[in-house]
């Protein structure tokens, strides 16, 4: 019995892929069942997904970063590309590959790829679910839907690694550890703002709160584990969304830096502004800019971002 279609999305501008396109080509010609499409960027998905219902596919394998992964479950889901919906498939290949290090797949791209088509064909594959976050920026425009979110000092700590850390060819998961530890270490031991680097009027059952209150971050995700055993989340709760805030100014956080970015709580976070908790809905009125799955997103005034956990994605690895 023939085994069903596998399609495979290349994002040639993902920084890791530049230097190995070939070799993932030549992996997926070695298994006949595989529909391998190259972008440049994210030009063209539209295209390539419609093409790969055509071919019913059940499994969809994406070869970028963090953002590519964002950027076709985006368009799968507003544009109901898939009359089947696919398990879906993280290959590393990006600036930022936080999706993958928690549910994809691990190592080189291209011995991962191999290996995995060869247990695919075995039957020898292990599925994990994940919710989706999907986040609306404002009330007219779709939502995006992605796994990661962070903004305040998180979002000054992504550009300070863009432009420092990873320009200096730190690897990948390093990189990202180091924005989220960053974030956090700074807030402990680096120069004080003089204002807060997030006003922020979150509204969610689970938030005391009314009102806008100045923090120095917001961290959200739907995943299980970022990176490096980096994992800055310890609330409890039946929600598919977990979320951490630190008030500003942060109290105590040179003593609660090390638990907090691993995410072990102590007894007097909460009084010391340090909360963690998990939702399914939230909505947050700010302006100023978070970052999402790597990519960088801007709220105006007035505006508001809405989450939601409404969809699950599987993937396999």
């Amino acid at each position: 019995m023939p085994m069903s279609a596998v399609g495979l999305i290349i994002n040639e501008r993902s920084s890791r892929v530049r230097s190995i396109l070939g070799d993932l080509l030549h992996v997926a010609r070695q298994f006949p069942n595989v529909r391998a499409s190259v972008l440049d960027g994210i030009d063209g998905l539209d295209r390539v997904l419609a093409d790969l219902n055509r071919a019913k596919i059940d499994t969809l394998m994406v070869a970028g970063g963090d953002g590519t992964i964002q950027a076709a479950f985006t368009d799968s889901i507003n544009m109901r590309r898939f009359e089947h919906t696919p398990r879906y498939v993280a290959v590393p290949c990006g600036m930022t590959n936080v999706i993958a290090a928690d549910c994809g797949l691990k190592g080189s791209p291209i011995d991962a790829l191999d290996r995995f088509l060869w247990r695919r064909n075995q039957g020898e594959v292990k599925r994990q679910k994940r919710s989706l976050m999907g986040v609306r920026v404002g009330a007219r425009n779709a939502p995006v839907y992605g796994f990661f979110l962070g903004a305040g000092a998180f979002t000054t700590a992504v550009k300070y690694s863009r432009s420092e850390i990873q320009a200096k060819g730190a690897k990948r998961s390093v990189a990202m550890a180091l924005s989220i530890g960053g974030a956090i270490w700074n807030a402990a031991f680096g120069e004080r703002p003089t204002e807060p680097p997030l006003l922020a009027d979150l509204r969610a059952k689970e938030w005391p709160f009314e009102g806008p209150r100045p923090m120095t971050m917001a961290l959200m995700t739907t995943l299980q584990r970022l990176v490096l055993g980096v994992n800055p989340f310890w609330g409890d709760g039946p929600g598919a969304l977990r979320v951490t805030t630190i008030d500003f100014p942060a109290q105590r956080i040179m003593a609660a830096a090390p638990s907090v970015l691993f995410g072990r709580g102590r007894p007097w976070f909460e009084a010391a502004g340090l909360r963690s908790w998990r939702t399914n809905a939230l909505s947050a009125g700010f302006s100023g800019t978070f970052v999402f799955d790597g990519e960088f997103f801007a709220v105006g005034p007035g505006e508001h971002v809405t989450i939601e956990t409404g969809h699950d994605a599987e993937f396999l690895n």
